[in-house]
């Protein structure tokens, strides 16, 4: 897995706040995540792009370390 960039990892917590879905049921729900890692991409605009196991692994990492905002459902 290659090393994230913070603005990298920024741009993931801003759309994570947007898109107001908790990581665990984003995870769960196949279709929802990969919306989110296609927009995630799209806003990046690199030609390197991330999968969604690795925004996955991102999410669980932030979330377990506290450095995700907090969402309600």
């Amino acid at each position: 897995m290659r090393k994230w960039e913070n603005t990298e990892i920024e741009e993931l917590k801003h759309l994570y706040k947007e898109n107001n879905v908790p990581s665990d049921q984003l995870v769960k729900d196949k279709n929802a995540l990969d919306t989110f890692v296609a927009t995630f991409n799209n806003r990046l605009g690199s030609s390197e792009y991330f999968n969604s196991k690795e925004v996955a692994d991102q999410l669980f990492k932030l979330r377990k370390s506290s450095k995700l905002p907090r969402i309600r459902d």
